[in-house]
């Protein structure tokens, strides 16, 4: 697979984001304004001019809103340099492995490794792996103590000793008490980075070709 250095799946703004619309509907505001008041001075009474204490409020609360306007468009730049520094350095995970949290990932011909951890000790554990279609390939039982990360590693065999194909491959833990109420377990994957997109929310790794995973959930680079 060829390692991409980064995709992006965001579309720039050409109006310059939302202070540049912003200060788009300003300026036709203002240039009405400046229409009506030009009107207003050429047409008023002379015996009875015009109050300059509303127009002034008028200009005042326009100069108000133009500042604003500014301060969020500096925002924005700030924003975009951030993206950017983020985007860069995400851009290092290509490459390396990661162990991440979720039950999907990747599965290359050197297999791949799932954790998994319960909080409360369940009797009885059975571990499926499902394939991308959802069918179940390979079922093993599983660690029962609490507190502590137990592991799958799984080298694409499956439960007849049939070898598979690389792909995308989930694993799902099945975990029960003694009265056969179900119990959670955090479980974790590890895959290959093979690139990183920008979003609207940050940058997030590619792991294979289909699966995202945002920064926040990469647990450990291998």
């Amino acid at each position: 697979m060829d390692l991409t250095a980064l995709t992006s799946t965001t579309n720039a703004d050409k109006s310059g984001g939302a202070s540049g619309t912003a200060l788009s509907a300003l300026n036709s505001d203002f240039d009405t304004f400046l229409t009506l008041l030009t009107t207003q001075l050429q047409h008023q009474d002379p015996t009875s001019p015009m109050d300059t204490n509303e127009m002034t409020q008028q200009l005042v609360q326009f100069a108000n809103v133009e500042q604003q306007i500014a301060q969020n468009k500096n925002l924005e730049k700030l924003v975009g340099l951030q993206n950017t520094n983020a985007n860069s350095a995400a851009v290092a995970y290509i490459g390396h492995q990661v162990q991440v949290e979720g039950n999907s990932t990747d599965v290359t011909n050197q297999g791949t490794t799932w954790g998994y951890e319960f909080e409360t000790a369940p009797d009885s554990v059975t571990l499926n792996v499902l394939n991308e279609a959802g069918a179940l390939v390979y079922s093993a039982e599983g660690e029962t103590t609490a507190g502590t990360r137990h592991t799958l590693d799984w080298n694409l065999i499956d439960s007849s000793g049939g070898n598979l194909t690389p792909g995308t491959y989930t694993m799902n833990v099945s975990a029960l008490n003694a009265a056969g109420d179900p119990i959670d377990a955090a479980v974790d994957s590890t895959g290959l980075v093979s690139a990183v997109q920008s979003t609207a929310d940050g940058p997030e790794l590619l792991i294979g070709d289909d699966i995202t995973v945002a920064l926040a959930k990469i647990m450990k680079i291998l």
